[in-house]
């Protein structure tokens, strides 16, 4: 016969202690609201024993959403993380918009061109024309911002999905948080 497929919820007093016999036991899994480890009483998962609850400190949006649940020391740190995380994309945005007003001028430039010609001359203008379409739209595709989608419909026309903050920069080292303040 199999090993035992219900937990005593003595012997499981840490994560390292639930991660050790998940997923072999069935009354273990995650709380479906907080998705914190969950001993339940049977594997129907109708009943809480206990859960332990994921450390979430080194988390910037954590510690400034619940600011009162952690240390003054982590929430100036995380203060300081986001201004700083703030800024850089405050400086990185002003020169993306600086190289966008520029293909959008010589897009304009192509139009006005276009229209003070000729009609024999209108043909070869086009070209011109489609060309700064083309450069502008390349470069919003490439200045789009990093880890985020972009892509472009049937129509051609360019859409920037901009979601919240990517997770690569949510961190903050808890042993260093004293000094990212």
């Amino acid at each position: 016969m199999s090993k035992a497929q219900t937990a005593k919820a003595e012997p499981i007093q840490t994560l390292n202690d639930w991660i050790a016999r998940w997923p072999k036991l069935k009354t273990l899994g995650f709380d479906p609201e907080t998705r914190e480890a969950t001993i339940y009483t049977d594997k129907t998962h109708t009943t809480v024993v206990r859960s332990i609850p994921w450390k979430r400190e080194a988390d910037i949006m954590t510690i400034l959403t619940n600011p009162s649940q952690f240390s003054a020391q982590a929430v100036d740190a995380a203060t300081s993380r986001m201004g700083k995380i703030r800024e850089q994309d405050r400086q990185i945005r002003k020169a993306r918009e600086e190289e966008l007003r520029i293909a959008e001028g010589n897009l304009l430039d192509a139009w006005r061109t276009y229209n003070a010609a000729s009609v024999a001359d209108k043909a070869t203008l086009r070209r011109d024309i489609l060309s700064a379409e083309k450069t502008m739209n390349e470069l919003e595709l490439r200045l789009s911002h990093p880890g985020r989608v972009a892509f472009s419909d049937d129509k051609d026309v360019t859409r920037v999905y901009v979601g919240p903050m990517r997770v690569g920069r949510r961190g903050i080292s808890v042993t260093g948080a004293a000094s990212e303040a």
